[in-house]
């Protein structure tokens, strides 16, 4: 069993007696053909090498189970034959703990019944493991193997450590091997980001949905996007890319510096605005007189995670209000939707029709047991409305009772243009149906007591 601090990599190596064929190496070609189904098959290890003892031979290696010539297929028997070659040479072949796999390795070293480590992100030259309870005082050698294993490419080993608990939604991450720097740089669809594991968001696993939205919504040239929670730009880069201008926050300052750098990085800088604010209150800066959505009611206090509400303030970049854009891109599923209802009633209408208001894409996390249905009824609860030709998309699966999903909906004219008379009559007109319902249930009951 290893200690959590020790490898001895001496305990790995094994040495494997096979039997070869010295043969010139123009006749090599030839009499592996024969030997088809009887050469050394084991994975990285050649069945061919050059005979130490003359560089003009070649030392054919055969199968374990190929112990005499009786073993050898009649032909190649004869072919031995015919050239004089000597049918059998004792070769011994080394391996040690260059030639095992980390699984191999691991399994060897972790205590019998414990699940190793088979599989883990790669962010750049960092690779992330949630490593179980049971494996945390193994930890050291679990990270040196998969270095060793994995190098040069993968330079840092980190585990998570605990749960997401900060209002910027970034995991805390310990070094358990190699380079303790965190800055690194990975290429999705045709970009290139910038980040610091350590200070910002980042899961690769998004890759495929970061190309699902950008490909069947922001591909169009000219197209405008409101992306609420940036990040360090994995829709915000391709989207601009593309041809269309976006207008990026993020409340993490370490995320908008580096999706500053990631724009200059992929040369659309100038395609892309930089914010660093409340979602709410970016999406009323770039509405401007329109945008102050005065009916927007507060966030659960129950979520303490949620950002606070902001008005605008002055240090936020100028924008020419209102930003008329075609797109909302809303990614942060731990709370995102309870963000929705910073739009009802944001719009004027003095700019914006039924025609022009925006596709909104707000990501969220769901249990297995909630339909689709659950998730457009979540939705339309947030916003205070309903949801025009509402989408919903299963992204991943995250747990085993969670799931990641994409509400994609048009806000409606209804819930654009809300006022405050509008929710006070849904309100007025609420209390009357109670009423009419509680006058029928009493005739009802009265009707009975007659019957």
């Amino acid at each position: 069993m290893a200690s959590e601090t020790l490898l001895d990599t001496s305990q790995f190596t094994t040495i494997l007696d096979v039997q070869a064929i010295r043969v010139l190496s123009n006749k090599c070609q030839i009499l592996m053909k024969l030997l088809k189904g009887k050469c050394l098959d084991r994975p990285r290890l050649k069945s061919v090498i050059p005979d130490p003892e003359d560089p003009k031979f070649r030392l054919i290696l055969l199968k374990e189970s190929v112990t005499c010539e009786g073993d050898l297929p009649a032909e190649a028997l004869a072919k031995i034959q015919d050239e004089g070659l000597t049918p059998f040479i004792t070769h011994q072949v080394k391996m040690d703990y260059e030639y095992f796999t980390a699984e191999q390795i691991l399994k060897q070293v972790l205590p019998a019944g414990v699940e190793v480590p088979g599989s883990f992100e790669t962010i750049g030259h960092v690779a992330h493991l949630n490593l179980r309870d049971e494996l945390l005082p193994y930890k050291s050698v679990i990270g040196k193997v998969l270095l060793d294993k994995n190098g040069p490419r993968i330079r840092t080993i980190v585990n998570k450590v605990g749960t997401i608990a900060n209002t910027f939604r970034v995991p805390t991450f310990e070094v358990i091997a190699g380079d303790s720097s965190l800055e690194t740089e990975v290429k999705q669809h045709g970009a290139v980001f910038k980040l610091d594991f350590g200070l910002v968001y980042w899961n690769s696993r998004l890759e495929k949905e970061h190309a699902r939205l950008v490909g069947k919504y922001l591909s169009r040239s000219g197209t405008v996007v409101c992306d609420m929670m940036a990040g360090i730009g994995p829709f915000a880069v391709p989207a601009a890319l593309k041809g269309c201008t976006v207008f990026a926050n993020d409340l993490n300052p370490d995320s908008t510096k580096y999706l500053a750098i990631n724009a200059k990085l992929n040369k659309v800088e100038h395609r892309i605005k930089v914010f660093t604010m409340c979602g709410r209150a970016f999406v009323r800066h770039l509405l401007g007189h329109g945008g102050q959505s005065e009916n927007a009611s507060e966030p659960s206090p129950a979520n303490e995670s949620a950002p606070p509400v902001e008005a605008a303030n002055e240090s936020a970049p100028p924008v020419e209000a209102p930003v008329m854009f075609q797109h909302v891109v809303m990614n942060l599923p731990a709370t995102a939707i309870e963000f929705l209802d910073v739009f009802k009633g944001a719009f004027s209408p003095k700019h914006w029709t039924a025609q022009t208001l925006p596709m909104v894409h707000c990501y969220l996390f769901a249990k297995t047991v909630e339909t689709s249905d659950d998730i457009i009824q979540r939705g339309k609860h947030h916003l205070g409305g309903d949801l025009l030709e509402p989408i919903v998309h299963n992204v991943r699966d995250v747990a085993p009772n969670k799931h990641m999903y994409c509400l994609s909906f048009k806000i409606s004219a209804e819930v654009a243009f809300a006022t405050e008379n509008d929710d006070k009559s849904e309100e007025i007109v609420k209390e009357e149906e109670l009423v009419t319902e509680g006058e029928e249930c009493a005739a009802d009951a009265k009707r009975q007591r007659v019957d």
